[in-house]
């Protein structure tokens, strides 16, 4: 078969997105979801919950996985939690999305070849 039987196509930004909300999250997904939330200053979990597109139970099962692995910190402020994410988290988030560039950098310039 060939490529455009395949259907191989330019991967731009409205692709990517229109892919991911169509098929189910990973979990590594998700968990980079999150740091990408906070990092972009949701600290609240509500505000997390709902930039990340998750439910309650799933939100506190992800933020106690990334705190157990030392990826997210929390700060008590009353009987408040708001999180931070730590620098171990800021390279993990830098890592992954430093590969999701270089996975998509070869089809966007094949694509361009076209």
């Amino acid at each position: 078969m060939t490529e455009e039987e395949y259907g191989l196509f330019s991967l731009n930004e409205t692709a990517i997105q229109s892919h991911k909300f169509s098929m189910r999250r990973s979990h590594l997904e998700v968990r980079m979801d999150i740091l990408s939330c906070v990092k972009s200053g949701a600290e609240k979990p509500t505000q997390i919950m709902y930039k990340a597109n998750l439910s309650w139970t799933a939100l506190k099962d992800h933020l106690t996985a990334l705190e157990q692995a030392g990826l997210l910190a929390t700060a008590e402020y009353g009987n408040r939690r708001r999180y931070v994410l730590t620098d171990k988290g800021f390279a993990i988030l830098m890592a992954y999305a430093k590969i999701l560039d270089e996975m998509k950098a070869p089809a966007i310039r094949k694509a361009e070849a076209y």
